[in-house]
């Protein structure tokens, strides 16, 4: 399984970046849930929430997420990123983002994230 997950891992970021909004759907299941690591507070749920969170994000031209690490066991993969171009006034984020893959989809994410 974690040779699956790192793919899927892998192509949710190259989407990510290239901002493809379909194909960075397509690697999250139609009941994903997105929440806040430390609090386990649910940032959204569901595939049109993420396309809604999604669109606004890639309205950023200068977006990017630079993968700094990735752990993998089995079905989780662990990613700590930069994030650069929000256009927030903040210069990056430092990202961990955990991802759970079922069935070749990732169905969970927990992020933690401090301004850079």
């Amino acid at each position: 399984m974690t040779s699956s997950a790192i793919k899927i891992a892998e192509k949710q970021l190259v989407a990510y970046n290239n901002h493809d909004l379909d194909l960075f759907c397509s690697c999250f299941s139609e009941d994903v849930e997105v929440q806040l690591l430390l609090n386990d507070e649910a940032l959204f749920c569901g595939q049109s929430a993420l396309r809604a969170m999604y669109a606004e994000r890639f309205s950023h031209p200068k977006l990017h997420a630079k993968l700094l690490n990735r752990i993998a066991v089995g079905r989780v993969v662990v990613d700590e990123e930069e994030v650069t171009g929000l256009d927030n006034g903040t210069s990056s984020l430092h990202v961990l983002a955990i991802y759970e893959v079922e069935q070749g989809l990732i169905c969970k994410v927990r992020f933690e994230r401090a301004t850079g």
